[in-house]
């Protein structure tokens, strides 16, 4: 993606030193990406989405979620720590951040090769620094977000045991046909159906047009897909390769699971689904 950097002023805070142990918990994150093109994508992606995102880590874990209560959709970038060419968290937490001044401040970040950073939180929960490091032996730079307080956003539980899986590419054409309708996925134990009102696609697992597994085994299973906003589920299948289709283990939400290399993915989740 082409992204342009607008004039976007990241108040400095302590340039020359780190603040005092005092004003901050002992909540901390550092990470470092040689090649960070796929994060920035995926936060101009996220961006997109909703202005705000919750941003979580935890020793094992570092997502943002932008969940989108009106059309009860939650989407979420997650990176497991073998993402990152090093991970450290010691904690649990979430907040709230606002993601175009983020976005806009690591790509600066980026165009200086500063691709190391840490991330602290404030007491209060107001404040988070991110600390960025020069390759180069240089003074780190010094960054700060407003955050606010922020509760986990139910991702529900996936069940592992039914599933269905189709190329991007398909994925993104039925995008691109069914734009702002709702998609039904009815899978047969030999192919998978994809309609709404005026569309209807249908692949076959003989011919390795689909992978099926699970269905026939017990009642039928359908997937609800809503197709809005379009441009996320359509910018989500250039990331990745194939997309995957799961309920949840209540059976009453759909998730859709666009892995990113090993590991990262893109996660939607329609609880309604």
């Amino acid at each position: 993606m082409n992204h342009r950097t607008p004039i976007y002023k990241a108040t400095p805070l302590y340039p020359f030193s780190f603040p005092p142990y005092s004003a901050i918990t002992h909540k901390m994150l550092v990470f470092s990406l040689e090649n960070s093109d796929t994060f920035l994508d995926a936060l101009y992606l996220l961006s997109r989405f909703r202005e705000n995102a919750n941003i979580e880590w935890s020793p094992s874990m570092f997502s943002l979620t932008v969940p989108h209560h009106y059309i009860e959709l939650n989407v979420a970038f997650q990176m497991m720590p073998q993402f990152f060419n090093h991970f450290f968290s010691n904690n649990t937490h979430i907040s709230k951040i606002h993601l175009q001044p983020l976005f806009y401040t690591i790509k600066s970040m980026k165009e200086y090769q500063y691709s190391s950073m840490s991330v602290f939180v404030f007491k209060n929960l107001e404040r988070l620094l991110i600390k960025f490091y020069s390759p180069r032996d240089e003074l780190p730079l010094i960054r700060k977000f407003e955050v606010r307080y922020a509760v986990y956003e139910d991702f529900g539980n996936v069940d592992f045991e039914i599933f269905v899986s189709i190329d991007s590419l398909q994925f993104r054409h039925i995008i691109q046909e069914c734009r702002d309708y709702m998609v039904r996925v009815t899978p047969t134990h030999s192919h998978v159906r994809f309609c709404n009102e005026v569309k209807e696609f249908i692949f076959a697992k003989e011919a390795g047009e689909c992978i099926i597994e699970g269905v026939g085994k017990g009642p039928a299973v359908e997937f609800l897909i809503p197709v809005y906003p379009t441009h996320v589920y359509y910018n989500i299948t250039f990331q990745a390769q194939r997309v995957w289709l799961f309920k949840s283990v209540d059976k009453c939400g759909t998730f859709i699971i666009a892995p990113v290399g090993l590991f990262a993915q893109f996660a939607i989740y329609f609880p309604l689904g």
